[in-house]
């Protein structure tokens, strides 16, 4: 298990198409997919999910782990996703 500490909070641009779809970082809603900068907290939890939904469009979920956030960060690497039609 990931031991959490106080500097674990990072910000990641998220990007969804299509850009009205509605995203959620743990199960809460934070906006609709349009890009905008995220926080990632590690905190509490060793892993964190991204979920993207829209009716016209099948959800899609990613998870990530302090070691992929940091990855990204490296790589200069934005959270993105795409969602496939139904």
């Amino acid at each position: 298990m990931l031991a959490a500490c106080a500097g674990s909070s990072y910000s990641r641009l998220v990007s969804v198409n299509p850009p009205d779809a509605s995203v959620y970082i743990n199960g809460v809603k934070v906006g609709k997919g349009d890009k905008r900068p995220q926080t990632f907290d590690f905190s509490q939890v060793g892993r964190i999910y991204v979920q993207a939904t829209h009716p016209d469009y099948q959800p899609e979920t990613e998870w990530f782990t302090l070691e992929k956030i940091e990855q990204m960060i490296a790589d200069d690497v934005p959270v993105r996703m795409t969602l496939t039609s139904r």
